[in-house]
C-alpha cells in the first residue's frame, strides 16, 4: 500500500496534473487522491497545498517527493534483481584469475560498461580454487578458472568451457639458459620466475619435479604475467606461459620455447556462474563472449 500511495504522489508532482496522474496510472482522478491523502496520513503531514491550480507540494511535499523517487527506484531495482529478461544493473561481482586478468579485463569491463551502464562491476583477482569457493558460497556472480586439463568444476554451479591453453616453459631468446630441447632433471638446475604458490601450473611443474626427487627453484615469486615474461626475456631465468598469450605477446620474439620431452601441461578455461543469476544473466553472456573472443 505504502508503494502505490509514493507511486501515486511522485506521479501527480511530475505530471502537475491530477487528470494526467490517473491517466498515467490508469486510475480515476478520485483514486489517486485517495492514496495521497493516505500517504498524508500514514506521515501525518500536508503534502500538497490544495489552494492551487493544479495543487502543488509543500515543503514537506518536496523533501518527501525526493525520497520517495529514490525509494520507488530502489523498490523497481529490487523486483528486477530476481527477473532473468530484465536488463543488468547494480553491483555485479567478478572474480578472475591473474593471468586471465591481464589478458581480458580491460576490453572485458569496457564492453560490460558499454553495455550496461547500470552496473557497478566490483573485480578481485584470485587462485581458482578459491575463485570456485566464492561462486559456490555466493559471494561472486561468476569467475574464471583455469583447471589442469581435462577438468570440470563443480557440478553443482553454472558453467562454460571456454578454451584449453597449452602452457609453454620459456627462457630468454637472447640469452638462453637451457637447450631448446630438455627434460625435468636438466631443467630442475636452472632459477624460475614463477606465480606464488597456489597457481595451478606452477604446482604441476613443481609435482613433476617432486616425482623425479627434484626441487624446484624458485627466484622470483610474482603475479603478473608481463613482468614475467620481461624478467624471463632478460635471461633471469625460465617461465611458463599459455601458448595463446605467448603469441599475442610483445615480448614474443624475445622469448624461446624449450620443449621438455618429460613434461606437458594444458590448462582449461571454464566460467563459473552463480545458478540463480537473475538480472544479470545477460552480463553473464557478454562477459562470457567478451573473454572467449579475447582469449581465441
Amino acid at each position: 500500500m505504502l508503494f502505490q500511495d509514493l507511486k501515486a504522489f511522485v506521479t501527480v508532482i511530475e505530471c502537475a496534473s491530477l487528470t494526467k496522474a490517473a491517466h498515467t496510472l490508469c486510475l480515476t482522478q478520485s483514486a489517486v487522491s485517495r492514496r495521497i491523502q493516505h500517504l498524508e496520513e500514514t506521515l501525518g503531514a500536508t503534502l500538497l497545498d490544495r489552494t492551487t491550480r493544479p495543487p502543488s507540494p509543500t515543503a514537506m511535499g518536496y523533501r518527501v517527493y525526493e525520497k520517495a523517487v529514490q525509494l520507488l527506484r530502489d523498490a523497481n531495482y529490487l523486483i528486477n534483481i530476481p527477473q532473468e529478461n530484465a536488463t543488468p544493473s547494480g553491483r555485479y561481482r567478478l572474480g578472475l584469475t591473474q593471468i586471465i586478468a591481464d589478458a581480458v579485463m580491460f576490453d572485458t569491463v569496457t564492453r560490460l560498461r558499454a553495455q550496461f551502464s547500470d552496473l557497478q562491476i566490483q573485480l578481485v583477482t584470485q587462485w581458482s580454487s578459491e575463485l570456485e569457493q566464492l561462486v559456490s558460497r555466493g559471494e561472486l556472480d561468476a569467475a574464471s578458472l583455469m583447471i589442469p586439463a581435462p577438468s570440470n568444476p563443480a557440478p553443482h554451479l553454472d558453467n562454460r568451457l571456454i578454451t584449453t591453453f597449452k602452457v609453454l616453459v620459456v627462457q630468454s631468446t637472447h640469452t638462453p639458459l637451457a637447450g631448446s630441447m630438455s627434460d625435468i632433471k636438466s631443467l630442475s638446475s636452472h632459477d624460475w620466475i614463477l606465480n606464488p604458490e597456489g597457481c595451478g601450473y606452477r604446482e604441476a611443474l613443481q609435482a613433476a619435479m617432486g616425482s623425479q626427487g627434484l626441487t624446484l627453484k624458485v627466484s622470483v615469486d610474482t603475479q603478473g604475467a608481463v613482468n614475467q615474461m620481461r624478467m624471463v626475456a632478460a635471461g633471469m631465468g625460465l617461465g611458463l606461459i599459455p601458448q595463446q598469450l605467448l603469441n599475442a605477446s610483445p615480448l614474443a620474439q624475445e622469448l624461446s620455447v624449450i620443449t621438455v620431452d618429460d613434461f606437458e601441461l594444458s590448462m582449461d578455461v571454464w566460467m563459473v556462474y552463480s545458478p540463480q543469476p537473475g538480472n544479470l544473466r545477460a552480463a553473464n553472456e557478454l562477459l562470457t563472449q567478451s573473454i572467449a573472443e579475447s582469449l581465441r
